[in-house]
């Protein structure tokens, strides 16, 4: 029995997230961060989006996704852009070294994320 759970922790230890599971968690922290700066308590705000606290702290840990509808109603109760929630999105058809390293210093993993997306790997 123990050896089992000694594998299941190991297991979960060398579990990397996905570049989604990435994103998720960094829009969730985004979210947190505005609630903080807004003084805003986790409470108030699922109260009035209509959700349990437990399940706007899963969104803000990156455990559940949020959905767009979601998303726009928590940027009009904090009185913020839905930008605020991502890392810049460059303009223009390709991304450049600037425009990886300008993703890169809002947000360290949306620069691999960038990459990825659009690299010519398929």
């Amino acid at each position: 029995m123990e050896n089992t759970k000694k594998k299941k922790k190991v297991i979960l230890e060398e579990r990397h997230e996905s570049p989604d599971e990435q994103i998720r968690k960094s829009i969730g922290q985004k979210i947190r961060q505005v609630r903080d700066k807004r003084s805003q308590s986790a409470d108030r705000v699922a109260t009035k989006l209509h959700m349990s606290r437990v399940a706007l702290t899963h969104i803000e840990t990156g455990t559940n996704n949020i959905n767009a509808v979601q998303l726009w109603k928590t940027a009009c109760l904090l009185g913020c852009s839905i930008e605020e929630f991502f890392p810049p999105i460059p303009k223009g058809f390709a991304l450049t070294k600037q425009d990886y390293e300008k993703i890169g210093r809002e947000d360290e993993g949306a620069e691999k994320w960038a990459k990825d997306l659009f690299s010519d790997e398929i």
